[in-house]
């Protein structure tokens, strides 16, 4: 029979292994656990990036767009326009060009926005109409570059003519891109482009009375969104006028 003394040491020897057991047990565990919360190894690590490289949005266009707009601005010209700043860049443009060349951007945006907003128009309507109108401001500008840079941009209007027939990959099944909203108002979205091209003078006037005259006869073909009685008699009174123009 044991004395109560070696008892005391078994019992002590016993926790002693136990203490050393769970220890060890803890310092594989533990790390392990930390590995997974920080997503370090071959299987948490490569969950982590790709859940974070999903949450992103940001395009290569925002960045592209983002860079050029932290650029310094021409003095001249009062706030920032991205599509100026692009052909300075791409070009590179004088400040005296740039503010020429300004106001025709902007027209040329007058007419892009509200034909991209057009939800009458089918995406091959729109890349055709938005073609004449990037050509046609290309031409207004030409005369303010120099040989030099009439030659590139003479390189990329037959790039964008060639492409013209292509829909860009990436928009809206309307063929609206996200950053123009579409106008709920049919009537109102025929009324804003015509109008626009009207106004535009990069257009020989027959040009506008034949865009504008497709504009209108888009928004009483099938399908196209309804109309108020008054609504379509005006149009239909616009499309006899303009036929009778352009021919």
């Amino acid at each position: 029979m044991m004395s109560v003394k070696q008892q005391k040491s078994n019992a002590n020897a016993m926790f002693l292994r136990a203490t050393v057991a769970l220890t060890i047990a803890g310092t594989l565990i533990v790390p392990s656990y930390s590995l997974a919360q920080r997503g370090g190894g071959s299987g948490g690590g490569g969950g982590g990036v790709s859940r974070n490289a999903g949450m992103s949005t940001e395009t290569k266009e925002d960045k592209q767009e983002q860079e050029i707009a932290s650029r310094p601005n021409c003095p001249e010209i009062t706030g920032r326009h991205l599509l100026l700043e692009k052909m300075a860049d791409d070009f590179d443009l004088t400040c005296e060009q740039q503010v020429k060349i300004e106001p025709l951007l902007h027209d040329e945006e007058s007419v892009s926005k509200p034909l991209l907003a057009y939800t009458t128009f089918t995406p091959e309507d729109k890349q055709a109409m938005m073609l004449k109108v990037k050509l046609a401001a290309r031409a207004q500008i030409r005369p303010l570059l120099t040989p030099e840079q009439q030659k590139k941009s003479d390189a990329e209007a037959a790039a964008v003519a060639e492409a013209g027939t292509k829909l860009k990959k990436g928009g809206k099944k309307d063929g609206t891109p996200k950053k123009v909203a579409p106008q709920e108002d049919a009537f109102q979205g025929e009324e804003d482009l015509s109008n626009a091209l009207a106004a535009y003078k990069a257009f020989a006037v027959k040009e506008r009375q034949q865009l504008i005259l497709q504009v209108k006869q888009a928004a009483r073909r099938e399908g196209a969104p309804e109309l108020t009685p008054e609504q379509a008699a005006k149009i239909d009174a616009d499309i006899k006028v303009l036929q009778q123009q352009v021919s």
